[in-house]
C-alpha cells in the first residue's frame, strides 16, 4: 500500500495536534496510509485524536528532535543544557537514520513530511523520495537566536536546504538562512465537535480556558474572583477562590471544544494555541515572559493586538471584570482553517 511517513518534532503538543489535523484531511482526500513517526507520548496522544483512521494510521516510536531545555518552572530557555541536548541527539542521528530506513524500505513510501524534524529530511533522501516540511518555525533559527554557537546548529540548516517544499504557517517566525523552495500557508486547528463546545456552553457558561505551561507546575495557587462562572484549567493548574473549577487532564485530547466554548482563553502563546484562538475566534491574553521560545510569534501578537498581555502575578489573582475589559479590547482578525488546503498541497506534491 502507497504511504506517507510523517515525522513530528517530540517538543511539546503543538506540533502533534496541528499535524493530526492535516493528516486527517490527507487520509480523507487519497488512497494513501500514514506513518507517523514521533515519540511514544506524542504517539499515544496522536492515537486518540486519529483513532477515527486506525486502520490507516500506523505509528512509529522514535526520539525526533534535541528540544530545547528551560530554566525549572518557566518558558525560559536553559542555554547551556539546550546546546548539550543538541550535542547528545545529533550525536545519534547516523543510528537512527539507519534504524528508520531499514523500517521503511520494505514499504512502499511515497514521500516524508516533517515538522520540522531534521531526522524526516535525512530518511527521505536516504529513501530517495520527495520530503517536505512544514512548521512557524525552524530549529536553525531558533536556536541561532538563543545564542547557540554556529558549529552546532549548522546540521539544521544544511538539512532544512535540502527540502523540497517548505510550507510556512501564518504568522512564522524568520527562517533566514533557509533557501529551500518556500510556500505560505494559513493557520491549522483540530475540528471541534460543535455537540460537545455546544454543551459546555449549556453547561459552563460563562466560561474561561487557563493553560499556561510550566508556570503552572509552581505550587501557588491561582486566586480567581469568578463569580457564576467556570474556569477551564488545565494540567497541574490549582484554582481557589470564588468561581467553579472544571480540572482538564494535561493530556485531553479535545480541549479545542473548551477553548470554542469559552469567553476568553489565558495561554502561554504557542503557535497551536493560538491559532485555535484565532480560528475560533475567541479572544486571548498570553502570559507574557522573557526569553521564551515563542517571544518572536508573541510580540508580533502584541503589535497586532491580537492578544492581550498578563502577567504570572495577574494571573494569580485576577478579577473576572478586569480580564473581560482586557479580552474586549483586541483585535478579532478573521482567520479560517486552512488544514484541508494543505493536506492537497502536499498530496500534489507526490504527483
Amino acid at each position: 500500500m502507497k504511504t506517507i511517513a510523517y515525522y513530528v518534532t517530540d517538543s511539546g503538543f503543538g506540533h502533534i495536534t496541528r499535524s493530526a489535523a492535516i493528516i486527517s484531511h490527507i487520509i480523507e482526500n487519497s488512497d494513501y496510509n500514514v506513518i507517523l513517526a514521533s515519540n511514544k507520548i506524542q504517539n499515544d496522544h496522536a492515537k486518540i485524536e486519529l483513532r477515527k483512521y486506525e486502520k490507516r494510521v500506523s505509528f512509529i516510536n522514535v526520539e525526533t528532535d534535541a528540544n530545547s531545555k528551560f530554566i525549572e518552572n518557566s518558558h525560559q530557555v536553559d542555554l547551556e543544557g539546550t546546546a548539550e541536548n543538541i550535542r547528545v541527539y545529533t550525536s545519534k542521528l547516523e543510528d537512527l537514520i539507519e534504524y528508520q530506513y531499514n523500517l521503511l524500505k520494505g514499504m512502499e513510501i511515497v514521500m516524508v513530511i516533517t515538522d520540522i524534524s531534521i531526522l524526516g529530511i535525512m530518511v527521505a533522501k536516504k529513501l530517495r523520495v520527495k520530503v517536505v516540511g512544514i512548521s512557524n518555525y525552524t530549529w536553525y533559527n531558533r536556536f541561532k537566536n538563543f545564542g547557540i554557537e554556529n558549529d552546532l546548529i549548522e546540521i539544521y540548516r544544511t538539512w532544512y536546504n535540502q527540502l523540497d517544499m517548505l510550507y510556512r504557517f501564518e504568522l512564522s517566525d524568520d527562517m533566514s538562512g533557509i533557501d529551500c523552495p518556500k510556500e505560505d500557508v494559513g493557520l491549522v486547528c483540530r475540528d471541534v465537535s460543535q455537540m460537545s463546545s455546544g454543551d459546555f456552553k449549556k453547561l459552563y457558561w460563562p466560561a474561561v480556558y487557563l493553560s499556561v505551561g510550566q508556570v503552572e507546575k509552581k505550587k501557588e495557587k491561582f486566586k480567581i474572583d469568578f463569580p457564576s462562572g467556570t474556569v477551564f484549567a488545565t494540567g497541574t493548574i490549582e484554582v481557589e477562590g470564588n468561581v467553579h473549577v472544571v480540572k482538564l487532564p494535561s493530556r485531553l485530547s479535545h480541549t479545542q471544544d473548551y477553548i470554542a466554548a469559552s469567553s476568553f482563553a489565558l495561554i502561554k502563546g504557542g503557535w497551536s494555541s493560538v491559532a485555535e484562538c484565532l480560528i475560533l475566534d475567541v479572544p486571548f491574553g498570553i502570559l507574557d515572559e522573557d526569553d521564551t521560545e515563542d517571544q518572536e510569534l508573541v510580540e508580533k501578537l502584541f503589535s497586532n493586538n491580537y492578544a492581550f498581555r498578563t502577567t504570572e502575578e495577574e494571573l494569580r489573582k485576577f478579577h473576572i471584570k478586569d480580564m473581560n475589559i482586557k479580552a474586549v479590547s483586541v483585535n478579532r482578525p478573521h482567520y479560517t482553517n486552512d488544514a484541508n488546503n494543505i493536506a492537497q498541497k502536499m498530496l500534489r506534491v507526490i504527483n
